[in-house]
């Protein structure tokens, strides 16, 4: 469908071809964390900051889109799912629903769309759901020429370990097979494991940020699996969850724009 490649490499630099993206999106599971109190203030930082795109739900681009509304301003990047993970939300068990649409989202403003395909989960019932559905907003992402980013994780129930380099192997080639034009995944630490992970996708692999860690620890784990080639970053609280949050993004954006190692 002509449209969804434009927009898809309109996410990633033309010069490096990467992209860093800021996510934005983990408070809508968990509320209001720590230097997300004030979603304005956040969202103008992450904005002068320079990202290629921003990840945020559908709420917050309705009330603070417009602050990357100006020539050469981030694309906007609408989570469209609701993931029911025991440690985030209310209750037990695990659930998948969507909660809003490709057409809702593009109305909004939003360039691209993202929904989780969770691996490792404790009833077959609940990952068939998933994949059913991240078939049907791909194929309503062809329809409307939006890229589709699927992040696609081991955090079920039953996962051994949520970086296990063959489950997010397997998932990242089962979303890609789905029809994700983007999937987003685990960095799994290990540089040969990423290797393998960033081949056997079809598509291009960004890496997700996870729990806070130091800087530096970040940059480097980073720099490993870039190097290992995958396409760029989706960070939230390892960019914005930090004292010096504007000098973590800008040294994140530098690395990831920056030419691979020898």
């Amino acid at each position: 469908m002509p449209g969804s490649p434009i927009r898809t490499d309109r996410l990633f630099d033309r010069s490096s071809g990467r992209s860093f993206m800021v996510a934005i999106d983990r408070t809508i599971s968990v509320g209001p964390e720590p230097f997300a109190e004030d979603a304005l203030t956040l969202i103008e930082s992450v904005v002068a900051s320079g990202p290629d795109a921003i990840l945020m739900s559908p709420g917050l681009i309705k009330q603070y889109g417009h602050l990357a509304a100006f020539h050469g301003g981030p694309a906007l990047v609408a989570r469209i799912d609701f993931p029911f993970m025991p440690t985030m939300t209310q209750g037990e068990g695990e659930e998948f629903r969507l909660m809003t649409s490709v057409e809702e989202a593009v109305g909004l403003g939003a360039d691209a769309v993202v929904m989780f395909l969770i691996g490792a989960v404790a009833q077959r019932r609940v990952f068939a759901d998933n994949i059913v559905a991240v078939a049907k907003v791909a194929a309503e992402c062809r329809h409307f020429g939006v890229p589709l980013i699927v992040e696609a994780v081991p955090w079920g129930m039953n996962s051994p370990d949520m970086k296990d380099p063959k489950l997010v192997a397997d998932l990242s080639r089962i979303a890609a097979e789905l029809g994700a034009d983007i999937v987003k995944t685990e960095n799994v630490g290990d540089a040969e494991a990423m290797v393998r992970v960033v081949r056997s996708c079809p598509v291009p692999v960004l890496l997700l940020g996870g729990p806070r860690l130091p800087l530096d620890e970040v940059l480097t784990n980073t720099a490993v699996a870039l190097d290992s080639g995958a396409r760029g970053v989706v960070f939230g609280r390892n960019a914005w969850q930090r004292e010096g949050a504007a000098e973590a993004m800008s040294r994140l954006r530098t690395l990831v724009h920056s030419e691979p190692s020898e």
